[in-house]
């Protein structure tokens, strides 16, 4: 029996392989680092529910509870970026679920298409709702993606701030040009609060899942 060996295939997958782990195991490693620092920081600080740093989607509350709680306890400022960032994750998931679920439709528009050798007038009729919609929704999705990206930053570099105010400027633009520093700026200044008011001897917890009150960034720090 003949065997037929497409060398330029194998090499293709195996070059797919050799580059793709690596930047699977790299993404990996960033997220586990950024959800250990926004956890240690969020339970460090006092904030509730710090668990949810581990939890895709979410996980923005948290960074975002942290600038809110930068901005009350030391500008005495009511933000709700942890609101705002919340909302707008959940609709970026939407968006996407939604591209995907109408891209799977196309596809197997296609593949039916073929199968029953639709030609080119009745494939276009069957395939042009999901393309319309996909492309449709293209523009809010990166419309909700810019400003998700921008409110992140304003957050980060308030949590940058608040852990080492003399570096938090060259913190945000390394994460900004090289994202793949974030983790590790987050991850090694994790215990540093050189921005924050000393801390007092009663603390108590900020309960950022609601408006902040009277007095909550003072009984905390």
């Amino acid at each position: 029996m003949a065997y037929l060996f497409d060398e330029d295939l194998t090499l293709g997958i195996l070059s797919g392989l050799l580059t793709g782990i690596p930047s699977l195991l790299l993404g990996i490693a960033s997220y586990v680092l950024t959800a250990l620092a926004l956890y240690v920081i969020a339970r460090r600080r006092g904030l509730n529910k710090p668990w949810l740093a581990w939890i895709p989607v979410v996980n923005c509350w948290i960074l975002g509870s942290l600038s809110d709680q930068y901005h009350y306890v030391v500008k005495g400022e009511d933000k709700c970026k942890r609101k705002v960032l919340l909302i707008l994750n959940l609709i970026n998931a939407a968006i996407g679920l939604m591209i995907t679920i109408l891209g799977t439709v196309l596809l197997v528009q296609i593949i039916s298409g073929a199968a029953h050798g639709a030609g080119s007038a009745a494939m276009m009729e069957m395939v042009m709702g999901p393309l319309v919609g996909m492309m449709g929704l293209c523009l809010p999705l990166v419309g909700v993606a810019i400003a998700i990206l921008i409110i992140r930053y304003m957050a980060l570099y308030d949590l940058y701030k608040s852990m080492d105010p003399s570096n938090c400027v060259l913190f945000l633009v390394l994460s900004i040009l090289v994202s793949v520093t974030e983790p590790f700026f987050l991850f090694f200044n994790r215990d540093k609060d050189l921005g924050m008011p000393p801390r007092r001897d009663t603390c108590a917890d900020i309960p950022l899942s609601e408006p902040p009150q009277e007095n909550d960034g003072k009984d905390y720090l």
